[in-house]
């Protein structure tokens, strides 16, 4: 698999970075910056990861929902995809294998 540098979420393009260290994860907010970052700082093949990277998107897609709401959808579908069996092959994902 390809790694995700770029995404669009309704239109709005963001560079995607995966890392494994920092904070767990980013998203800018399209009305304060030109270019946009989303950031994952946690192995993806955990369910952490699922929920910080379900986290971030709505945040792309939702700019003016609440923390509190994020969190908890973050954590709902990540809970449900979980359990459906959804998982990453990690190692496709990082840097090293980007070039």
């Amino acid at each position: 698999m390809k790694p995700v540098r770029i995404h669009s979420f309704n239109g709005v393009k963001y560079q995607i970075y995966i890392n494994e260290d920092g904070v767990l994860g980013y998203c800018d907010n399209a009305n304060e910056k030109e270019k946009l970052e989303l950031a994952i700082l946690v192995p993806l093949n955990t369910q952490q990861g699922l929920e910080i990277a379900i986290h971030e998107a709505v945040h792309a897609l939702c700019p003016k929902v609440r923390e509190d709401e994020v969190c908890g959808l973050g954590k709902e579908l990540a809970r449900w995809l979980w359990r459906l069996g959804y998982r990453t092959d990690y190692s496709t994902l990082t840097k090293e294998n980007a070039k």
